[in-house]
């Protein structure tokens, strides 16, 4: 079967887990037990990811939330880790989203100049050259926030829906800072609590801003590759470590959580 023949077959296979009314679903009805029925409302839940983990780990466990999300009509603002380009993030979820969906509800805020000819991407590259503070600086950050405001308004829709944000810190870290990251993200948390929207924080070993991040967190996971495969261990809530593994009986990407031995 061709990618384009999957993509239109694909997208209509999966069906949303219901949301209650205080709680996002996981789109794991495993998970979501464990997690005491998903993520609240309001919430920010922080993935320690450690050196095991390459990216088909994260697409494995994220790929059902996020298309729970679009498939609830709300949308995504995402930066990505390093290793993932905005183009292979779309490209893995096309098959069950559909173009239009895609492109419509979701944007992906880029740093580097990558992919930016996209209608999902938002190019917030910095000006080479330019003096901080400068008239120059000042017009260049006040297109930034219109392109953000943009990509907003886009996400949420025209009823203004909900929209789950994923942050990779390691990006923020290397372009603000450890201090200016972890307090440009407490500005950016208030309003995601306010605003009743799911923040998924990616972080990795090393990172300065680490302990004030946790801080801000609401549910604290680890992320482990092993010899079994990806495993998922909860900190907060408390739970053992069990295994991320594709549903046998419904097929990617619908996903079984198994307790380890």
């Amino acid at each position: 079967m061709s990618r384009h023949a999957a993509a239109n077959n694909g997208h209509a296979r999966w069906k949303p887990v219901p949301d209650s009314d205080d709680r996002f679903s996981t789109g794991i009805p495993d998970f979501d037990r464990l997690l005491g029925g998903g993520f609240g409302r309001g919430s920010m839940a922080l993935f320690h990811t450690d050196p095991t983990i390459e990216l088909a780990d994260r697409e494995l466990l994220f790929t059902p939330l996020l298309l729970n999300f679009l498939h609830h009509s709300n949308g995504i603002m995402a930066v990505l880790p390093s290793r993932e380009s905005p183009r292979t993030f779309r490209a893995h979820l096309l098959p069950w989203v559909g173009r239009r969906r895609f492109d419509g509800r979701v944007r992906v805020i880029d740093y580097v100049g990558e992919d930016t000819d996209a209608p999902y991407v938002v190019d917030l590259r910095l000006k080479a050259g330019v003096e901080p503070s400068s008239k120059a600086w000042v017009a260049h950050r006040a297109k930034q926030m219109e392109k953000m405001q943009a990509a907003e308004s886009a996400v949420r829709g025209a009823r203004s829906r909900m929209f789950v944000e994923l942050v990779a810190f390691e990006i923020m870290e290397m372009l603000m800072g450890a201090e200016n990251a972890a307090r440009m993200f407490f500005r950016g948390i208030k309003a995601t609590r306010a605003r009743g929207n799911l923040c998924l924080g990616i972080l990795r070993p090393g990172l300065g801003c680490a302990e004030a991040v946790r801080g801000m967190a609401d549910v604290e996971l680890a992320l482990h590759h092993d010899e079994l495969g990806l495993t998922v261990r909860g900190l907060r809530p408390v739970f053992p470590s069990h295994l991320v593994t594709v549903d046998l009986a419904r097929g990617a990407p619908h996903i079984a959580f198994v307790p380890t031995p």
